[in-house]
């Protein structure tokens, strides 16, 4: 069974704007692939993401449910700050099976 990951549209994007989203703890991430037309931005609640992670690795199946549909999705880069390892971005790549 895949783990599901509630997603929003993210509309900012710059330094100092994902600062201030994950400080109202949200994590920017992107989707990309499959039958997407092109990449989208979004975000998905830090705290729940990091426990799904921790508990779960960054290899189990994931869906993220985003604009209605879920799309099942690999992580390919979790970047983390350097020294706490809190997340700080995650990029999807969405299965073509969608």
């Amino acid at each position: 069974m895949a783990i599901e990951l509630i997603a929003e549209v993210r509309a900012d994007f710059g330094k100092q704007k994902m600062k201030k989203l994950r400080a109202l703890n949200r994590l920017p991430a992107n989707m990309y692939g499959g039958p997407l037309p092109a990449p989208r931005a979004i975000t998905l609640d830090l705290h729940q993401t990091e426990l799904l992670l921790k508990a779960n690795g960054g290899k189990a199946d994931y869906r993220v449910v985003f604009e209605g549909k879920s799309y099942p999705v690999t992580i390919k880069e979790a970047r983390t700050e350097p020294i706490y390892r809190h997340l700080l971005h995650l990029d999807f790549l969405v299965h073509t099976d969608a």
